[in-house]
């Protein structure tokens, strides 16, 4: 399985962390991705604060990464940040 391209490999999960210019920026790109979340009905591991967020994911009930979070992880891809 590749890993999509941004994200790393992190204790078993895929990891990608973003930049913005302030906390409302990193706010809207969360609420974009709580979106992806929900159409996909997989959801990700959420972190953001002023200018930063970080997305983790992973599939719960296995612990590990599966297709369901590579195709989460690039239709996070396709947002705009």
């Amino acid at each position: 399985m590749d890993v999509p391209a941004g994200w790393n490999v992190v204790d078993g999960r895929l990891m990608h962390e973003y930049s913005f210019e302030n906390f409302l920026g990193a706010k809207a790109f969360i609420d974009l991705v709580s979106e992806a979340c929900e159409h996909h009905q997989h959801h990700a591991e959420l972190h953001f604060g002023w200018g930063y967020a970080v997305v983790e994911i992973y599939t719960h009930d296995t612990n590990s990464i599966t297709q369901a979070d590579v195709d989460l992880a690039n239709a996070i891809n396709l947002l705009e940040v």
